[in-house]
């Protein structure tokens, strides 16, 4: 437990918001929090680790880049923040960080506009 939230309520929120604020679920796009960490007490900062999976689906896709289909940086970032601190239903600020930490899953049968496909 994380205080009075557990690892699954806060990964539950985060992919909500990310969903909410980067407008998934889209086709062949399936946003997955691994695991958060949470710094303070009570939490002011949460670290996430994801997976982005590209879906046959939604082939072909531009590129292969999680921060190309997300864009969780910025502005954004901020809005995940803020979303999830009203979530938690905090006054305080809240942040959530992402960082490098968001991984891919390309699944078979997908592709890209350049011809490649990952698998």
């Amino acid at each position: 437990m994380v205080g009075k939230r557990s690892q699954h309520e806060l990964r539950r929120l985060v992919e909500h918001a990310v969903a909410d604020v980067c407008g998934l679920p889209r086709p062949g796009l399936w946003f997955c929090v691994d695991k958060v960490e949470a710094r303070g007490q009570p939490p002011e900062r949460l670290t996430v680790w994801a997976t982005l999976h590209f879906l046959p689906e939604g082939s072909p896709f531009c590129c292969g880049e999680p921060g190309c289909h997300l864009g969780l940086c910025g502005e954004r970032a901020q809005q995940v923040s803020e979303h999830v601190r009203r979530a938690m239903h905090r006054r305080q600020r809240l942040s959530v960080d992402f960082d490098d930490r968001i991984g891919v899953d390309y699944h078979a049968g997908v592709t890209f506009h350049d011809g490649r496909a990952d698998a």
